[in-house]
């Protein structure tokens, strides 16, 4: 990491962070669960351009359109499928995660530094198994309870950017938040807002990451692109 780049973080009042894709290569991970169950229950695998369209949206919301886009009925009569679905693709994802992931070494270097940032996780994912994850990985301490916002059916990855701007940072100046995000649409929220941008170029989907700074999660070292 070069000095100029850690003395902006240090600058900072807060980091936001997405989870999957930017912490960590778990994105990927879970698609490979949800493929394993929806091959098994359906006998169809959803296809790269497809799941780009599904980031960053909560579970119950993308699952509705994947019966669309795929012509299947997850739910059934009563929608009690969709419950018997989760359970089975959480149980697979948990597996695969906590046996062979961990944060990408950049993001090690950024977090063993930010004494006296505010934390805050944004992100679509189940909190049982964001609890499980931060813990295996050794982070947890980092990321409170009250500091990790989940996104569900009524409310945005967005909405959350401006909760924890005016109430849990009480309206600082939007330059001191970075947000950290692998997909382009929530870092142009970001930068709407007047954050400071980084994305993380993970090699998952065809996107070209656009935001001020852009690291190259591909690399073994830290690699600004």
């Amino acid at each position: 990491m070069t000095k100029d780049f850690k003395k902006m973080l240090g600058s900072k009042r807060c980091y936001i962070f997405d989870l999957d894709g930017t912490i960590a290569d778990t994105e990927r991970i879970h698609w490979e669960a949800h493929n394993i169950v929806l091959k098994k229950m359906f006998g169809i695998e959803v296809d790269l351009d497809h799941i780009y369209t599904y980031l960053g949206k909560p579970e119950s919301v993308f699952l509705k359109e994947i019966e669309k886009d795929y012509g299947i009925d997850i739910g059934g009569p009563k929608g009690k499928g969709y419950e018997k679905y989760v359970k089975e693709r959480n149980k697979i994802a948990e597996k695969l995660i906590l046996s062979s992931s961990s944060p990408f070494p950049f993001m090690k270097e950024i977090l063993s530094d930010t004494f006296g940032i505010q934390i805050a996780l944004v992100s679509a994912q189940n909190r049982t198994l964001i609890r499980k994850m931060l813990s295996h990985w050794g982070i947890a301490g980092l990321f409170s309870e009250i500091n990790t916002f989940i996104v569900d059916d009524n409310k945005s990855k967005p909405f959350y950017y401006d909760y924890i701007l005016t109430d849990v940072l009480k309206n600082a100046d939007p330059s001191e938040v970075i947000l950290f995000e692998d997909v382009n649409k929530y870092l142009q929220e970001g930068k709407k807002r007047g954050f400071v941008t980084i994305g993380i170029q993970n090699g998952f989907g065809k996107e070209k990451i656009e935001a001020d700074y852009v690291i190259d999660a591909t690399k073994e070292e830290f690699t600004l692109i």
